[in-house]
């Protein structure tokens, strides 16, 4: 377009081709700008390929890009895993203080996970479960921790077998042989057991630990007894994040 006889700017047909960026880009260049700043191919900073140069405009993409990459802070866990994020994604829930990782399609907890549980106090059962606890399902790959201690009495002229199982799996056994009558005074022997196990966890499943107990031969009352108290019966679990 002209005035007083004079072209300035571009012609109509050119900035009708031009985007917005590259019309600024060459009104900054009429301006003396050396290194005109509308439009700079962006660079790549880690696993980042489109990150803007400094005092360069920031594409929408990139902002989207880097807010995958920030741990988010969100007041409660339910809002957290409300947000769809991409793979790979970070947050953390400030009601719990617990991290978590967006892995296989929903949000894995990064922060170890633990839980103890007393035992129960039993006498004179054959079979019986004497302590249990889930472990929540979760998207992501971790191993379990499994660790439990026991104070029981066995009658002498018995056996008594200790089973720790995780997923249906005997992962510890600890056997209490027959034993001879040692104290006059006394029908049961007292013994303290300690059991422990590493186990992988399969993703999106509760796994259930359980401490069980079996007699032989068939017993009669008095077989065996086991004490209430986290100090004489327990069941500890301690879960955390592997990689992949």
């Amino acid at each position: 377009m002209g005035y007083g006889g004079r072209r300035v700017g571009l012609p109509v047909t050119d900035l009708a081709v031009l985007s917005v960026e590259q019309r600024l880009a060459q009104l900054e260049q009429r301006l003396g700008i050396a290194a005109p700043l509308a439009v700079v191919p962006p660079i790549t900073v880690g696993s980042l390929t489109n990150v803007p140069v400094p005092g360069s405009q920031i594409a929408a993409q990139w902002a989207q890009d880097v807010s995958a990459l920030a741990v988010h802070k969100f007041t409660t866990t339910a809002l957290l895993k409300a947000w769809a994020a991409p793979q790979g994604a970070w947050a953390v829930a400030l009601d719990t203080g617990v991290l978590w990782r967006r892995a296989g399609g929903g949000w894995a907890q990064f922060t170890p996970w633990s839980a103890s549980v007393a035992g129960n106090a039993l006498n004179g059962v054959q079979s019986a479960v004497i302590s249990t606890l889930q472990i929540p399902a979760d998207p992501g790959l971790r191993v379990a921790n499994i660790s439990t201690c026991l104070q029981i009495d066995v009658f002498h002229d018995r056996t008594a077998t200790l089973g720790l199982t995780a997923a249906g799996t005997e992962v510890a056994q600890a056997v209490i042989p027959r034993t001879l009558q040692l104290d006059p005074g006394s029908t049961m022997t007292r013994w303290n057991i300690s059991l422990a196990a590493k186990v992988a966890l399969a993703v999106n499943t509760v796994a259930q630990v359980t401490l069980s107990i079996v007699i032989a031969p068939t017993p009669g009352l008095g077989t065996y007894q086991t004490y209430a108290g986290l100090s004489r019966n327990r069941l500890d679990a301690l879960v955390v994040p592997v990689s992949a």
